[in-house]
């Protein structure tokens, strides 16, 4: 496997000594940290933070969900902008997925396909590995057969599924702006009505705006244009036509060697992405905005609190 780009001096440790182009003053990468800025890139804005491990260890984890709560919170005032969380399928076993389960009727998860620049899907397991698989000489894997199938919560929770479900490897947020489709209209009930014995019992079983909230969430512009954007060259396969959504899973690397255009495209769907990235050993931030003075601003507040995270 190559050395993910991301332990490489693409990204800036704020202890360097600055290079010729450095793009960012030293004093800015002291500021930023513990996030890094890759300097050499163009055309985006992308950071870093490392982690130890996934599952990302406790006190990192935690240090990182009161970032992203506060980021979330911060780019809905400043900005405009609306968190969509995703969960690949893949992380969704062991101690996830009790807590999973127990969640599917708030969270209402929809299942979609996330892809890689340039990626295709894996092919159907042969008649020999069927065979093989059958006979013991093969153990079936899972992943090996399956293509990065990913669920977007409908339910908007994200504070808790950041609690959830962050830290394990396999959550992206994209930051988008407000789709007005999505809006449902008021839900007026007469006071003869909600005073009623039988819709007293309806209100004690249902919560009708967020049944509202997650059907109109369907209508959500981004959703077509996910697979407009990503679906190239799936458009043959058969499962293609009942996918609701196609969002690109991004590494590092990707930032930096796929071509402009192409890259282009990923911030036509999200103004913000944000990804954990196991062969990154971290978690990438990337933006077409200068969020940078958003990040410095935040991390500013958490030091004042007294929050470090914890790097070895």
């Amino acid at each position: 496997m190559p050395e993910p780009i991301a332990d490489s001096e693409a990204f800036a440790d704020g202890v360097l000594s600055p290079r010729p182009g450095r793009l960012t003053p030293i004093s800015r990468h002291r500021d930023l940290l513990p996030w890094r800025r890759a300097d050499r890139l163009t055309g985006c804005f992308l950071w870093w933070i490392p982690t130890d491990s996934f599952p990302v260890p406790v006190g990192q984890r935690q240090w990182l969900i009161h970032f992203f709560d506060r980021l979330a919170d911060l780019f809905g005032r400043q900005r405009g902008l609306r968190p969509a969380v995703f969960i690949q399928m893949k992380v969704l076993h062991g101690e996830l997925r009790d807590p999973f389960l127990r969640t599917v009727h708030d969270f209402s998860p929809i299942i979609g396909l996330s892809r890689k620049p340039g990626g295709k899907l894996p092919p159907s397991p042969t008649p020999e590995d069927i065979k093989a698989i059958q006979e013991g000489r093969k153990q079936f894997d899972f992943n090996e057969f399956s293509p990065d199938y990913c669920y977007w919560f409908r339910g908007k929770s994200d504070n808790e599924q950041r609690q959830l479900f962050f830290g394990y490897g396999g959550m992206t947020i994209g930051f988008l702006k407000e789709d007005m489709k999505t809006r449902p209209p008021e839900f007026k009930i007469s006071p003869k009505l909600r005073e009623h014995p039988m819709f007293q019992s309806l209100l004690r079983k249902f919560d009708f705006e967020q049944v509202q909230t997650k059907a109109f969430a369907l209508l959500d512009g981004f959703l077509p244009k996910s697979k407009e954007l990503f679906g190239a060259g799936l458009e043959q396969d058969p499962q293609y036509r009942g996918l609701l959504f196609i969002i690109p899973l991004l590494g590092a690397s990707d930032f930096f060697n796929r071509p402009v255009e192409e890259a282009a495209k990923w911030f036509e769907l999200f103004d913000v992405y944000v990804n954990e990235s196991p062969a990154d050993r971290g978690i990438l931030l990337a933006s077409k905005i200068d969020v940078e003075p958003n990040l410095i601003d935040l991390l500013k507040q958490t030091r004042e609190e007294g929050l470090t995270y914890p790097e070895r």
